[in-house]
């Protein structure tokens, strides 16, 4: 009877906790910008820091959110001619509110 009393128990905890994780994943949600993702594809995942940012992802992410100066900041993409690639990205998705990311191909 006490087998049966501590597995009951276990298996209650367990319910109550993974219900208590899946609301919690619900509220912490966080959206993120699918945009950042595809534009690290795009470079050359060098992870040099030539650009001035700490990788290929931290550049991705600065050049949607519009702190990079421009898309030809990769030294080794701009060998490949990334910068007009992600340019081309950027023109054919737009922002969440419909406009196009300014950022400049120099």
């Amino acid at each position: 009877m006490i087998i049966l009393w501590s597995v009951l128990i276990l298996a209650g905890l367990g319910i109550l906790f993974g219900l208590g994780l899946a609301i919690a994943e619900k509220v912490f949600y966080v959206k993120e910008d699918t945009r950042v993702e595809d534009i690290t594809k795009i470079l050359p995942n060098a992870n040099c820091g030539a650009c001035g940012f700490a990788g290929c992802h931290a550049y991705a992410e600065a050049i949607v959110n519009g702190e990079a100066e421009s898309c030809n900041m990769c030294k080794p993409g701009m060998k490949m001619n990334k910068a007009e690639e992600i340019r081309k990205y950027l023109d054919s998705h737009p922002n969440d509110d419909g406009t196009i990311n300014p950022i400049k191909v120099k």
